[in-house]
């Protein structure tokens, strides 16, 4: 999955800046001199709650978001397939490498390089039996390794990748600039069972 949702950006800089303003103890110490009997020692203590740190913030706000589009997307989106083969994905070039097939009244283009599928207008597919359909369709035609490039990758993990992209796909404005990079999916070794807030801390470092 590339370039991740802006609107986690601000949610980290807000939260940086939370940390940046940790506890404020003052304290001004009695005076030690001949005249210390005579005056009045002021103890002014500030006490705030331990500082949240970055990552956790994030991930309250991101998982409370995620968690929010995903069952409106539940909601909306209804089954259209039965099995991997209602997708009739074909070989158009005869070489293993473009592909399309249909779903719904719509033909959708996908593209095979070594242990990635590229999925074109992925957003434009939500219901999660069906995602799941599409990838065992793929993974047939042509299996992806998983992250530990021993084992290979489920129908059920790439659903679940594709989906992460589609949340960050509807979380985005249309005026954000990465707003056209999450239209499409891909679906590859590196980002296996990953979350939307771990894909994003990934490419952020």
């Amino acid at each position: 999955m590339k370039n991740i949702i802006s609107f986690i950006c601000t949610t980290v800089i807000a939260a940086v800046s939370l940390c940046s303003c940790s506890d404020n103890n003052t304290s001004f110490e009695p005076l030690s001199s001949a005249y210390e009997a005579e005056t009045t020692t002021v103890t002014t203590t500030v006490t705030a709650k331990p500082a949240t740190t970055v990552k956790a913030t994030a991930e309250a706000a991101v998982s409370e978001t995620v968690q929010t589009t995903a069952a409106e997307t539940a909601v909306s989106a209804v089954s259209l397939l039965s099995s991997p083969g209602d997708i009739a994905l074909t070989d158009t070039d005869g070489l293993g490498q473009n592909y399309t097939f249909t779903y719904g009244e719509e033909t959708f283009r996908a593209l095979y390089e070594p242990d990635n599928w590229h999925i074109y207008n992925s957003c434009m597919i939500e219901d999660h039996n069906d995602i799941v359909l599409i990838c065992q369709a793929l993974i047939t035609e042509h299996p992806i390794h998983s992250a530990d490039m021993q084992s290979m990758r489920t129908a059920e993990d790439m659903a679940y990748e594709w989906e992460q992209h589609n949340i960050a796909y509807y979380l985005l404005p249309e005026s954000s600039r990465w707003k056209e990079d999450t239209r499409d999916v891909d679906l590859d070794a590196k980002d296996q069972g990953k979350s939307l807030l771990e894909l994003f801390m990934d490419r952020v470092g």
